[in-house]
């Protein structure tokens, strides 16, 4: 096998350099998915981090739709409590179980990461 790899990599260093990034390509598409994977890990390939403005946003999201679901579950809940279920009320369990959960999620943002070293 290493002797496959050594002809390989001469065989591309002949190659024009505008054709070699396409051969390369072929011969890794070429490949089992799992041979892929251990290729990409060796080549050092990932997905560089987002940068501070879209993790800005993307924590904006995450905080605004959680927030509305639990201003929403109260609203419900208060509503819920004035009309019985048979009547088109909504179980207060089920909006409460939501609103809980929400406000814990909302909680555990403010908490400390267990991982992270001081």
């Amino acid at each position: 096998m290493p002797h496959a790899l050594e002809s390989f990599a001469r065989e591309i260093a002949a190659k024009p350099s505008t054709q070699q990034a396409a051969a390369i390509q072929e011969a890794v598409n070429a490949l089992p998915d799992d041979q892929k994977a251990m290729v990409a890990a060796a080549v050092g390939v990932r997905i560089p981090d987002p940068d501070q403005g879209t993790s800005n946003i993307v924590w904006l999201i995450i905080i605004g739709s959680f927030s509305a679901v639990m201003i929403g579950s109260v609203y419900v809940l208060g509503r819920g409590y004035f009309h019985a279920p048979a009547t088109g009320g909504t179980k207060p369990e089920t909006i409460l179980t939501i609103f809980t959960t929400t406000t814990a999620f909302l909680a555990g943002l403010f908490a400390p990461s267990p991982v992270e070293k001081k």
